[in-house]
């Protein structure tokens, strides 16, 4: 497809930045109005004509900063904020052109032409989907995953394209990788002048509803590897026709029952993100358990006969100090949610009977207190956090005695069948 020949309505919102190199190197920024896809007014006997705003970025960018608001808000009947109504399948063909597109540009540039990997393409892919997920362009932090071993350098480019009317997905992904790869400076320390050897491709395309008819969102991912001459790479091919990786949907996974009930009750996805699996179980005290992910917090739901369902907030302290214990095979499974105090909050376990109460305030973190015991039992006795105040330590042994410290200055000891406290 030649945009010059073809009318569109453009509206851009720029996020690019050059990749890592050394500051003596780095290429001037980009102009703010490249030509070619700067904003410009509707071209006249061009009504009904389709629409499109780009944005992307570099893999060593930081993430990209909030775009300015595109000239088609939804008030003018563009397409931001319109309901998702489906996915488009990533086909080999909208690969294909972005492939050729890049290895287009390789060669303008004088550089030769790099090959298809099915391993960088199955991690382009998987990231390109999690942006659709999203519905926004972000960079992948961790884009080495899972990648061939042997590789020298890497550099991400990712964009989001917002198209109406009559385009095809593979014009979409065509001006989508011109766009990313068009307005990075040819001068000698972009990516066409390093030694990258191999490319992984990834798309997902969201499909979108608007006033000016469907359209959809398309997410490109682009990664560069570059390999010592002459190694062989598993999964490499001179084109993506050869080596195609098709997208693999997303699993999905059941969520009932009474841990259903408590996912709901606490919000559901809206909350605590999706399930990362199904219910599982075989845990002490017939327990079951299932974690869910929103971002990049963690929060598993447990569920015993005689405890009920419970969450535990993995990413919190309570929750990281139960885990670092060893989780129900130390403290036990949970009784109660995690619970605000004045000062703090705390959450409570249990394991053969014994309830182990897990507390936490800023200046204290989070502790154990051994309810079953007797320093947990005189604690609660003199007023718990109210009397002794937050414990500043777990239970420790010191000579023939068992002690715990408070943050209101008292240590409570045990020995000999006896507890007292001292201040």
């Amino acid at each position: 497809m030649n945009l010059a020949r073809t009318a569109l309505v453009v509206s851009t919102t720029f996020a690019l930045l050059l990749g890592a190199v050394p500051a003596a190197l780095a290429a001037p920024t980009p102009p703010a109005d490249p030509p070619g896809l700067s904003e410009s007014p509707e071209p006249s006997g061009t009504a009904g004509a389709p629409a499109l705003s780009l944005h992307g970025g570099s893999g060593s960018d930081a993430a990209p900063a909030p775009a300015p608001a595109a000239t088609e808000g939804p008030a003018a009947g563009g397409l931001a904020g319109a309901a998702s109504a489906g996915a488009h399948p990533t086909t080999v063909e909208d690969i294909t052109e972005a492939f050729k597109v890049v290895n287009d540009h390789r060669r303008q540039a004088k550089r030769a032409p790099l090959v298809y990997n099915t391993a960088l393409s199955r991690n382009a892919q998987q990231w390109a989907e999690t942006m659709a997920g999203a519905r926004k362009e972000s960079r992948n932090p961790d884009p080495w995953a899972g990648a061939p071993a042997g590789g020298v350098r890497m550099d991400q480019y990712y964009g989001k394209g917002v198209f109406t009317g009559a385009f095809e997905g593979v014009e979409a992904v065509e001006a989508l990788a011109h766009y990313l790869l068009d307005f990075f400076p040819r001068n000698g320390t972009d990516q066409f002048a390093r030694d990258l050897t191999h490319l992984g491709i990834g798309v997902s395309h969201v499909a979108t509803s608007g006033s000016r008819g469907p359209g959809w969102e398309t997410y490109l991912t682009i990664y560069y590897y570059a390999y010592p001459a002459g190694q062989a790479v598993p999964g490499s091919f001179a084109s993506p026709a050869q080596g195609f990786v098709p997208p693999v949907a997303a699993p999905t996974y059941a969520v009932r029952g009474a841990i259903g009930t408590k996912y709901q009750r606490l919000g559901g996805s809206s909350v605590l993100g999706e399930p990362t699996m199904n219910e599982r179980g075989g845990l002490v005290d017939g327990g079951v358990y299932q974690q869910f992910r929103k971002g990049t917090r963690t929060t598993t739901i447990y569920w015993a006969p005689g405890y009920g369902a419970m969450a535990v907030k993995n990413y919190g302290s309570i929750g990281g100090r139960w885990v670092a214990a060893g989780r129900e095979h130390n403290f036990g499974l949970p009784v109660t949610d995690e619970r605000p105090v004045p000062g703090g909050a705390y959450q409570v376990f249990r394991r053969d009977g014994r309830s182990t109460m897990v507390m936490w305030s800023p200046g204290t973190g989070s502790r154990a207190i051994k309810q079953y015991g007797a320093i947990g039992r005189a604690w609660k006795a003199a007023g718990s956090e109210r009397g002794w105040g937050f414990p500043t330590t777990d239970e420790y042994r010191s000579g023939a005695e068992v002690r715990q410290r408070f943050s209101k200055g008292y240590t409570a000891h045990y020995a000999a069948g006896r507890t007292w406290a001292t201040r």
